[in-house]
C-alpha cells in the first residue's frame, strides 16, 4: 500500500511524562511516513528540558505498554509560535531526507492558548511548511498501538467523503475498558452527548463500521483537502466541544465523521474533579456550540431549557455547597454562551 504522509501533532502543557510515554509509543509505529509535532503551551515546568534529554537518547521511558528502544538520537526543530506563523523555515528543505523515527519538531508557545489554538498552530505550520496529506492530533497523555496510524489511514483513504476517523479509545488503567469507540452522538435539542461504547468492556460489540456525530479529540485524523476546505479548530471554544465543533462544521459541507475499529490507542483517562474554570468554559462551549448548528427557534427552546440547568446548578452550588466561584462559574458560562458569535470565518488556513 502507499503511505501518505501524516503530521502527528501533541499538545503538551506541564505533562512531560505522559508526552515522552506517548512519544515513545508513537516512535515504535509501523506506519513509515510521518512528523511528530509537539507543541508546548507556555510550560511551567521543566517540560522542554525532558523533551529534549529524550530526543538525545538521556531519557529511558519504562511503559508497561511497550519495551523502550535505543535509538538514533532525534534530531530536533525547535522554533517558536511566531517564528512558525511569520516566516518560512529554511531547515524545512531537509526534513524529508531524516527518518520518521529520526525528527521531532518542537513549537514553544509564548502563552497557553489552550486546545484549539495551540492544536491550530501545529495544524498551520504542517500545512505550510511539510509535504503532508493528513493531520492527526493526538492527546499527550495517550500510549498507541503499533497499528494505530495505518488503520486510521487506510479508513480515510478506502471510504467515500471521509472527514474525520477516530479510533478504539481504551482506558490506560483498565486496558481492555473502553472509553469510547471513535466518537459520540450530540442531541442538539439540548446540547447533550452520547460517548458510543462508554465505559463498556470491549468484547468485540463495537467492531463493525460506525458514523459518530463526531470523533473525540484524544485521536482524530482529518485531510489536508478537508481543513483547506473547511478551516481548522475554532478558537473561540479554547477547551471542551472545539472538536465536536468541527466534526459538525465538516458535515456541513459532505464530509463523514468514521470509526477505524481496528485502531487501538490507550487514554489516561479519569473523572477528574470539576472546577469553576472548566465550569465556566463546558457550560460556555455548550451553548455556544448549539448555537452554530441549530435554527434560531430551535436555539430559542434550548436557551430557555439550559437557563432552567444553569440556575438550578448555581442556586445548588451557592446555598448547599456554599461555593461562590462555581455558582458564578454556571452563570458567566451561561450568559458570555448566549452573547458569543460565530467566528468559525476567522479559520481559514
Amino acid at each position: 500500500m502507499s503511505f501518505p504522509r501524516v503530521a502527528i501533532i501533541i499538545l503538551n502543557w506541564n505533562g512531560w511524562k505522559d508526552t515522552l510515554e506517548c512519544l515513545e509509543s508513537v516512535y515504535q509505529i509501523k506506519y513509515p511516513e510521518y512528523d511528530v509535532i509537539v507543541i508546548d503551551n507556555n510550560s511551567e515546568d521543566i517540560s522542554i528540558e525532558k523533551i529534549e534529554d529524550y530526543c538525545a537518547g538521556k531519557i529511558k521511558v519504562d511503559s508497561t505498554f511497550f519495551n523502550y528502544q535505543d535509538k538514533n538520537p532525534i534530531k530536533i526543530f525547535k522554533y517558536t509560535n511566531t517564528e512558525v506563523e511569520n516566516t518560512k523555515l529554511p531547515q524545512m528543505d531537509n526534513i524529508n531526507s531524516i527518518n520518521s523515527q529520526e525528527k521531532l519538531t518542537l513549537i514553544k508557545n509564548d502563552k497557553n492558548y489552550g486546545f484549539a489554538w495551540g492544536n491550530n498552530i501545529g495544524i498551520k505550520h504542517a500545512l505550510k511548511n511539510l509535504d503532508i496529506e493528513y493531520v492527526l492530533l493526538l492527546n499527550n497523555d495517550t500510549v498507541v498501538d503499533k497499528d494505530f496510524l495505518t488503520e486510521l489511514v487506510d479508513v480515510a483513504k478506502n471510504n467515500d467523503n471521509v472527514g474525520f476517523v477516530g479510533p478504539k479509545v481504551y482506558i490506560y488503567n483498565d486496558k481492555n475498558t473502553l472509553q469510547v469507540a471513535g466518537g459520540a452522538k450530540v442531541d442538539l435539542k439540548y446540547g447533550e452527548v452520547d460517548e458510543i461504547a462508554y465505559h463498556q468492556l470491549d468484547e468485540g460489540q463495537f467492531d463493525h463500521f460506525l458514523e459518530p456525530d463526531y470523533i473525540g479529540g484524544t485521536c482524530i485524523l482529518c485531510s489536508r483537502e478537508v481543513i483547506e476546505k473547511i478551516g481548522m479548530l475554532d478558537p473561540t471554544y479554547f477547551m471542551y466541544w472545539e472538536d465536536a465543533d468541527w466534526c459538525f462544521r465538516g458535515r456541513k459541507h459532505g464530509y463523514k465523521s468514521v470509526y477505524a475499529f481496528k485502531s487501538k490507542i490507550w487514554h489516561k483517562y479519569g473523572a477528574s474533579s470539576d472546577t469553576p474554570f472548566k465550569m465556566y468554559y463546558f457550560t460556555r462551549n455548550r451553548i455556544y456550540f448549539v448555537k452554530k448548528n441549530n435554527t434560531r427557534r430551535e436555539f430559542l427552546r434550548f436557551s430557555i431549557f439550559i437557563l432552567a440547568v444553569t440556575l438550578s446548578k448555581s442556586i445548588c452550588q451557592l446555598i448547599f455547597k456554599r461555593d461562590l466561584k462555581m455558582s458564578y462559574a454556571y452563570l458567566k458560562g451561561f450568559f458570555n454562551g448566549i452573547i458569543l458569535s460565530d467566528n468559525s470565518t476567522d479559520i481559514k488556513v
